[in-house]
């Protein structure tokens, strides 16, 4: 364990070789995980994602003139996800499927299993625009950042877009007492960020990348916004509950790396009033109104992008 009481990368490689689970692909077995220069990790992770995970999957193998390493966690699905993974292995460099501890006990196992120059994670109800991973990787070369990330569109269980979140180039401004919009499924970073910041919290079970980022701002990483980067998320039927548990967790990363507590509740009673009353307002306003009004609250909300 490091010092913070988080797994290392070495030590999920270790979980990994001696567990027996059945991981596909020869990059797994090989027992060692040279960084491959100019190789970019995908790794994707999902659990009963049947009816979605194929669009995730034709969004990572369809982008060009990158070299891309292809690695799927699944949590040990029962709906036919293995069967898709199965059907398509020849697309797939690396791919397991077990229970887990939750999402970012998933996060790791890929980390773990990168073995390219570059890293970015995609969920398996979302996917990438064309040209993402390239685009990114010559953001990242031009301006030496250890990471980039893009705006996020956001869509319905049935294909409808509902609006866009913009990323935020000053993120370092806000970051010590709230998530700025660093859109993680835009993300793309060197393999060198979790060396030097090691993994996600495994306790976390909806704000693990907002910890990640702010240990690393505070570590020295930097990160780069591009408005050439575009990636796309769904939300599901659980989004109000997520956004709440998203909210605590939040609140307590932000008072365990020094914000004052007292000012933490404070934003978190505030974040909390403010999402029911938006959730309350749109389901009565017109569609219109209510547009103009939270492009007016929030800079970062685009109901079209501009």
């Amino acid at each position: 364990m490091s010092p913070a009481g988080l797994a290392t990368i070495e030590d999920y490689r270790a979980r990994l070789r001696i567990s027996g689970v059945d991981i596909k692909g020869g990059a797994a077995l090989r027992g060692d995980y040279p960084c491959r220069a100019g190789v970019v990790s995908v790794i994707t992770v999902g659990y009963n994602c049947a009816k979605t995970i194929g669009r995730t999957i034709d969004s990572v193998v369809s982008q060009k003139d990158v070299d891309c390493e292809y690695i799927v966690i699944d949590g040990g699905s029962t709906d036919g996800t293995v069967s898709i993974l199965r059907e398509r292995t020849a697309q797939i460099q690396v791919w397991l499927s077990e229970p887990d501890g939750g999402i970012s006990d998933a996060f790791n196992k890929g980390v773990a299993l990168a073995s390219g120059e570059y890293v970015a994670i995609i969920n398996s109800d979302d996917w990438l625009e064309s040209g993402h991973l390239h685009t990114a990787i010559a953001e990242l070369e031009a301006t030496n950042a250890d990471f980039v990330f893009g705006d996020l569109a956001l869509y319905t269980a049935d294909g409808h877009r509902v609006h866009f979140f913009k990323g935020e180039p000053d993120y370092a401004r806000r970051i010590f007492h709230y998530m700025p919009f660093l859109n993680h499924p835009s993300v793309v970073c060197r393999r060198s960020a979790f060396e030097r910041n090691g993994l996600f919290d495994t306790s976390l079970r909806t704000a693990m990348d907002y910890d990640w980022f702010l240990r690393f701002h505070k570590r020295g990483g930097v990160g780069h916004y591009s408005p050439r980067l575009l990636a796309n998320m769904t939300l599901d039927g659980q989004s109000d509950r997520n956004f709440m548990s998203a909210l605590r967790e939040v609140r307590d990363i932000s008072i365990r790396h020094g914000y004052p507590a007292a000012s933490a509740w404070a934003r978190f009673m505030f974040r909390s009033a403010k999402g029911k009353t938006r959730r309350a307002v749109a389901g009565w306003l017109p569609g219109g109104i209510y547009e103009k009004l939270r492009r007016r609250i929030n800079a970062n909300y685009l109901s079209s992008r501009s």
